[in-house]
């Protein structure tokens, strides 16, 4: 072996942390701010041009970020990819547009990462890799999901599932878990996160909405367009670690042969499914998402901070007025509010914005008045309203469960505060308990009931504003059933 150079040994390194055998790298030199070099970027790194129309991520806030996932300070990162402390710290402020082809090669060596995780970093335009930027806005605190966090990072890692449908009621906060989730498994695993919008305009159109990333076309065509994009999805995917992201699915997007299909293409592929409506779905991927926990009408103001809808009614409001200081009859207010909007979070975060214009006591009395007016988004927003759905979730409910849900809404039940069992109601509808079981589960999966367990046995109610939205589309119903019989 031929001996080196002074000048070279003081460019040799070698591999932190004793992993494994010691890998020789060799060392970069100090990289100048804002120095353009005419190296090749290879793949997976370019960078994130401001005029390329991607609205992506910059490459230096995701460098940082995987950096601290992987618990390195930027000196050693520096010292692990035998980069200088100032090329991180230029890297990672920007100033940096043209890193050297030598350098992305040692920092995705010392960060762990494999090759599509190296796309995904900097949005790598030649294989139209998805775009991070798809995920879902995130506008507050993640409050009142932890037993449902750890439940599902332990089913789709520990526990092997491969595939899980999220379902529930519109606004109950599906894609912000399922987005929660994949950042976990993320970060615990280094695994890649691909996300696909369903029920985006932009899958229909073929156009992003303002301010959006594109998505490359074929992307956009993998669940409807034919072979040929879901070959590209899965050359991408190939054999890595990944989490799929199947964001708003509906039932005609017939999405059971398609993640067959990728599941046995891509043997480390893991597929997480949200959805208001599952018809088609496994039974068995199904994970019903019920609302936060609402606080009872005899819980004390000191205990009311406690109750997931309570917290989170809080934090948005405190974040849209930082003056906002409850006293206990606030908190009074605040529960009440929680209760009448069923702890959906979509709905809460209405509420709150509805609190720079009305006092919490002044939005009590319109929910009473008028609950879908504090739902509603001020302005229309950017986001469906809360309970948007509701008609047509009603619509493809059988004869029978409308029936159900129409007498479970203006029916006094036999339990107090509107709760129903199943026997209860089987006896009400003068239908078969088992009949009657199906068609509870049926509403249970979509997300309309809520359930409590009282003196050991399930109860249901219905959800209160779905009772009340559920009233008109049961009416448009009965309207449309009597204009058959007449015919």
């Amino acid at each position: 072996m031929e001996t080196p150079s002074v000048s070279e040994i003081g460019r040799i390194a070698t591999w932190p942390w004793g992993r494994g055998t010691p890998v020789t790298l060799l060392r970069e030199p100090d990289v100048a701010a804002g120095e353009s070099n005419a190296q090749n970027t290879p793949i997976g790194f370019h960078q994130d041009r401001p005029d390329n129309g991607t609205g992506g991520v910059p490459f230096g806030r995701r460098l940082r970020d995987l950096r601290l996932r992987s618990g390195l300070s930027q000196k050693q990162l520096a010292h692990s990819s035998t980069l200088s402390v100032r090329a991180i710290r230029d890297l990672e402020n920007g100033r940096v547009r043209h890193p050297r082809a030598d350098s992305l090669r040692l920092l995705a060596e010392a960060l762990g990462l494999n090759s599509p995780q190296m796309n995904q970093l900097t949005h790598d335009q030649m294989l139209g890799s998805p775009a991070e930027a798809a995920e879902p806005a995130v506008s507050g605190p993640f409050i009142g999901r932890e037993q449902e966090l750890a439940a599902l990072t332990t089913m789709l890692g520990a526990e092997h599932h491969r595939l899980i449908t999220i379902t529930g009621i519109e606004g109950v906060g599906k894609s912000r878990l399922a987005r929660e989730v994949a950042h976990a498994l993320e970060a615990a695993e280094h695994s890649t996160v691909f996300w696909l919008p369903l029920d985006d305009d932009r899958l229909h159109c073929g156009k992003a909405p303002m301010g959006a990333p594109d998505q490359p076309a074929w992307w956009r065509e993998v669940i409807h367009r034919g072979p040929d994009s879901r070959r590209r999805l899965t050359e991408t995917i190939g054999e890595s670690n990944s989490i799929l992201v199947l964001d708003g699915a509906r039932p005609e997007d017939e999405l059971t042969d398609i993640t067959a299909f990728l599941l046995a293409i891509c043997p480390r592929l893991r597929v997480l499914v949200t959805t208001r409506n599952p018809d088609g779905m496994p039974l068995d991927t199904l994970f019903p998402l019920a609302p936060l926990a609402v606080p009872s009408p005899d819980t004390k103001p000191a205990d009311l901070d406690s109750v997931a809808s309570v917290a989170l009614l809080l934090a948005q409001t405190k974040r849209i007025r930082p003056a906002f200081c409850p006293d206990a009859h606030v908190l009074t207010d605040v529960a009440r509010i929680c209760r009448a909007l069923d702890g959906l979070p979509a709905a809460l975060e209405s509420a709150a914005h509805w609190s720079l214009i009305y006092s919490l006591r002044q939005l009590t009395h319109q929910l009473a008045a008028e609950p879908l007016t504090v739902a509603r988004r001020p302005m229309g927003g950017q986001e469906p309203d809360a309970y948007a759905s509701v008609h047509h979730t009603v619509a493809t409910l059988s004869s029978r469960q409308r029936d159900l849900l129409s007498a479970m809404s203006h029916k006094s039940a036999r339990e107090t505060d509107g709760y129903w069992s199943v026997a209860e109601l089987a006896d009400e509808m003068g239908l078969l308990a088992a009949d009657c079981a199906d068609d509870i589960y049926h509403l249970v999966i979509l997300g309309i009931l809520r359930r409590v367990d009282c003196h050991d046995v399930a109860m249901f109610k219905v959800l209160n504003i779905v009772g009340i939205v559920g009233e008109h589309a049961l009416a448009g119903q009965n309207d449309i059933a009597g204009q058959h019989t007449a015919a």
